[in-house]
């Protein structure tokens, strides 16, 4: 559901952009613009059909009846020709769902919180580096996309830090448990991950240091296989989830380079 919100929403942009440049008549053949439109718009429909059905008929009624064929001359003695023109009709009717569907999917709800990081303080600079290196730089996700206690900003002075943490971590899609001895012997990171786990509609990934065995990691846990935070090919995973899930253009080359970098960083420790 959460990924659909964000295809559509920036399938709604991308159509806002292409109205913008189309100006049509009652004799406007059709373009490359509007070709581009139809095909943005049976995206959406696809995507939208469970959750918005009747404005899913709008759409593919309007896209199936968007080309006006005419048999036209090519000149006053020529031979005849097909030619395709806008149907002003179901051009207004796609212009008018794109306004609807904006309202629907507001870009305010793209500024909740993505992550979710579970951590103990003493661990600041692995969980900075993953922070940094692999959502940040790996990914391409902004400071803002993450709750995490070590930026001194994410809790105000005089917030109840309980309340805060238990709001943000509703907001997330992504609850990342960083466990390490430290994690462990922490009453608070004990409580977020049992409230991470109590909580609905949330992807709970739980991230071990080596030096942990996984029987160690605790019993809520033990419905979940916990991921060696250096393992390079969980990271890829995470790294290919994430990009599937938020639809993001990949870029390996990159990544693997800021993906080794956090593993550097955390054999240096």
């Amino acid at each position: 559901m959460k990924r659909n919100y964000h295809q559509i929403r920036n399938l709604i942009d991308s159509a806002k952009s292409l109205l913008t440049g189309i100006s049509i008549n009652y004799n406007s053949e059709i373009g490359p613009k509007t070709k581009k439109l139809v095909e943005i718009c049976n995206s959406i429909a696809s995507l939208a059909k469970e959750i918005h059905p009747e404005i899913t008929n709008i759409l593919l009624n309007a896209t199936s009846n968007i080309v006006n064929r005419q048999i036209i001359p090519v000149s006053p003695y020529g031979p005849m020709v097909n030619k395709d023109f806008i149907n002003a009709y179901s051009f207004g009717d796609l212009r008018t769902t794109i306004k609807i569907l904006d309202v629907l999917y507001p870009q305010q709800e793209q500024k909740d919180n993505k992550f979710f990081i579970s951590h103990s303080s003493e661990d600041e600079t692995i969980v900075n580096g993953f922070i940094t290196n692999i959502l940040m730089l790996g990914c391409g996700f902004r400071r803002t996309d993450i709750f995490c206690t070590l930026d001194h900003t994410a809790i105000r002075t005089g917030d109840d830090f309980r309340n805060e943490i238990i709001e943000n971590m509703k907001k997330c899609d992504y609850v990342l448990c960083m466990i390490s001895d430290n994690y462990k012997n922490s009453e608070v990171c004990q409580n977020e991950l049992g409230a991470a786990w109590a909580m609905e509609g949330k992807r709970v990934l739980p991230f071990k240091f080596p030096d942990l065995d996984f029987k160690e990691i605790g019993f809520l846990n033990v419905v979940k296989q916990a991921a060696d935070i250096v393992d390079r090919s969980k990271l890829d995973e995470l790294y290919n989830e994430l990009c599937q899930f938020y639809d993001l253009s990949q870029d390996w080359v990159n990544y693997n380079k800021q993906k080794d970098t956090f593993v550097e960083l955390f054999n240096s420790q």
